[in-house]
């Protein structure tokens, strides 16, 4: 298929889980292929430059996501997300921003194919294409019918307050401003409606007797839960925010006082990976482990991210050996020593007991495993 990002055209195709964007020799500089193929697996034939890119197992399309998202607060998480994108604000890898060039794999956006400055299309930075692009990928969620090409144009048929307050922001900041703003709005309004329907069914079994104090009883609980859901869900969106940023610390603030089991599997994945980048591992063990670990990954495996994250590590042990998990047992005992060897309140005895029997656990694993 061919893409148009507002500026200029590429050849697209997709086959299972591998990306094929073929270049023209315009598209690229001949002499810099040492170089581009440091960034990406390229073949050069006698007029065009074919890229070859993989995608995660479970990856989804931009596209596919926007036909999946069906009411508006689910449009407007999506949107949210688009925030990611300006972390190539000014980079050297320059993104073809399109929905079919862009994939979500859990709560990350990325872009598959990206040209390098001066060297591969598209070759240089342009705040007023990237701005105009971004807004065409929010407008693209809630303007289905419309093509992406005709919303780069600046939308000006949309009638809506929304969609016209995005076609005027003037910067990223001011665009995402308005994103979150009507995000939180909306959120508000589900939650008032929720509550305002529990009133009306209280108000017309008031005076029923004993079934109408029953029916009180339950709206209590219904509203207070629906509070306690709503205080979750403000959370979850922070942990979000901050898990865009990379601020992985304040994403596992966010969302301390949340046990894993009552978290969404979207939470505790980006709690386990927030865990994973804080943990004491070399770069390459982290790339290793980040790379297995998706929102499709089973609960006890999110779950032990998270306990290791949070430091309960007795609790992630308890999981690895229900899991099987060799490697994951020696990172929680390791993990284990290292916290017991620090505790200058615990009695010296069971210390010294306890840190004999960790590293010899330690140790059996590690030659068992062969590291």
């Amino acid at each position: 298929m061919q893409l148009f990002n507002g500026n200029e055209k590429i050849e697209l195709a997709k086959e299972k889980n591998k990306i094929q964007v073929r270049l023209s020799k315009t598209q690229y500089v001949s002499d810099a292929l040492p170089v581009i193929r440091k960034y990406v697996d390229a073949q050069e034939t006698d007029d065009t430059l074919l890229v070859t890119l993989e995608l995660p197992e479970k990856a989804i399309s931009f596209s596919e996501q926007t036909l999946i998202s069906k009411t508006r607060v689910e449009k407007l998480q999506l949107a949210d997300k688009v925030r990611q994108l300006t972390a190539f604000i000014g980079k050297y890898q320059i993104p073809f921003i399109h929905p079919n060039n862009l994939y979500l794999d859990g709560e990350r956006l990325f872009v598959v194919y990206s040209g390098l400055q001066d060297i591969l299309a598209p070759k240089e930075n342009d705040a007023t294409l990237f701005l105009k692009n971004m807004k065409a990928l929010i407008l693209s969620i809630f303007n289905q019918k419309s093509s992406y090409e005709k919303l780069l144009e600046g939308g000006s048929a949309l009638n809506d307050k929304f969609s016209q307050s995005i076609v005027n922001a003037k910067n990223p900041e001011e665009l995402f401003s308005i994103v979150r703003n009507e995000l939180v709005e909306t959120q508000e309004k589900v939650r008032a409606t929720k509550q305002l329907v529990s009133k009306k069914r209280y108000q017309m079994y008031r005076f029923a007797g004993v079934f109408a104090i029953v029916i009180a009883l339950v709206s209590v609980i219904f509203l207070y839960r629906s509070t306690k859901s709503a205080e979750k869900q403000s959370a979850i969106i922070e942990a979000q925010t901050s898990f865009m940023t990379n601020n992985y610390a304040k994403t596992q603030g966010d969302l301390e006082k949340y046990e894993p089991q009552d978290l969404t599997k979207s939470a505790k994945y980006i709690l386990a990976v927030s865990s994973v980048n804080l943990s004491d591992l070399t770069a390459t063990q982290k790339q290793t482990i980040l790379n297995n670990i998706s929102i499709k990954t089973d609960n006890n495996t999110l779950n032990y991210w998270v306990y290791i994250g949070r430091g309960n590590f007795d609790k992630a042990l308890n999981l690895a050996q229900n899991l099987g998990d060799e490697q994951l047992t020696l990172l929680a005992y390791t993990d284990l020593y290292q916290a017991t060897k620090l505790n200058d309140k615990m009695d010296g005895a069971k210390k010294q007991k306890l840190l004999a029997d960790y590293k010899k656990q330690i140790e059996g694993l590690t030659a068992k495993l062969g590291q």
